[in-house]
């Protein structure tokens, strides 16, 4: 549905002023903004194009688009030439450094957790995760590739690798929460140190997540560590670029000065 009705255009021009130094654009990116997060608008629906954009807020075409562009730029529209801009699901926001399991993070944010797994078996780590885990390159981990759900649609390929000290074996259930099994076997989940990094989808993996080949992605390997500083796990996840981000709170050191 087209939020833009005709019945609308005059209350639009009248939520943006013209008096005050705040950009057009940024005025009417936020008030779309606002329809968007306050759910007036679900993933899906048409926004509108350029044109109705312009008319219905009485702007130049160019501050229409400069608009678009800035809600497209933070993923809560798609633009598709010639049809117009729809609204894009959600992405979803991972806060650090909060330690969450996925299966933890998909019910925060209110959505059904699944996993489809594709093998899982022992295997003798390669060198990365041998000095990950810390354990010898002889010794033999618990290697489980899955791919993980959201409300059903595929967000990412994880590959754990789990040291031998801890009791998890091929035969058992892998489906749900990956921290919950470990708690349970004595392995908690304490601290984790995260690596992100860009990478683009190939062949295999496009057709895993369900996504063009090519499409970015990010490759994240993370250690993590029980209370005394013992690696209970090392991961290695590609997560849907168009669907997941990492929100981070940085504060400046009191001693750095200038």
């Amino acid at each position: 549905m087209n939020i833009l009705s005709k019945s609308s255009e005059a209350i639009r021009v009248e939520l943006i002023n013209r008096q005050i130094p705040i950009p057009l654009y940024y005025q009417i990116a936020q008030h779309l903004r606002g329809e968007i997060r306050e759910r007036r608008m679900r993933p899906g629906d048409l926004l509108g194009t350029e044109e109705e954009i312009q008319k219905a807020f009485q702007v130049s075409r160019a501050t229409a688009r400069k608009a678009l562009e800035e809600l497209a730029e933070e993923g809560l529209v798609t633009r598709i030439t010639g049809k117009g801009t729809y609204v894009a699901k959600p992405r979803l926001a991972v806060q650090l450094p909060t330690l969450l399991s996925f299966s933890e993070e998909m019910k925060r944010m209110g959505m059904v957790p699944g996993s489809r797994v594709i093998e899982v078996s022992f295997a003798a780590p390669d060198e990365e995760v041998a000095i990950n885990l810390m354990i010898e390159d002889e010794s033999q981990v618990l290697r489980l590739e899955r791919i993980r759900y959201a409300d059903d649609t595929p967000m990412a390929h994880t590959i754990d690798y789990v040291p031998p000290w801890v009791s998890l074996r091929p035969g058992m259930d892998f489906t749900g929460s990956l921290y919950e099994l470990l708690e349970a076997a004595g392995a908690h989940p304490e601290e984790s140190v995260h690596v992100i990094e860009g990478a683009g989808a190939d062949p295999v993996l496009a057709g895993y997540l369900e996504v063009p080949l090519g499409s970015p992605v990010l490759r994240c390997r993370d250690t993590t560590f029980d209370a005394s500083g013992r690696p209970v796990l090392f991961s290695i996840h590609l997560w849907r670029g168009d669907r997941y981000s990492y929100h981070v709170r940085l504060k400046r050191p009191a001693a750095v000065g200038g």
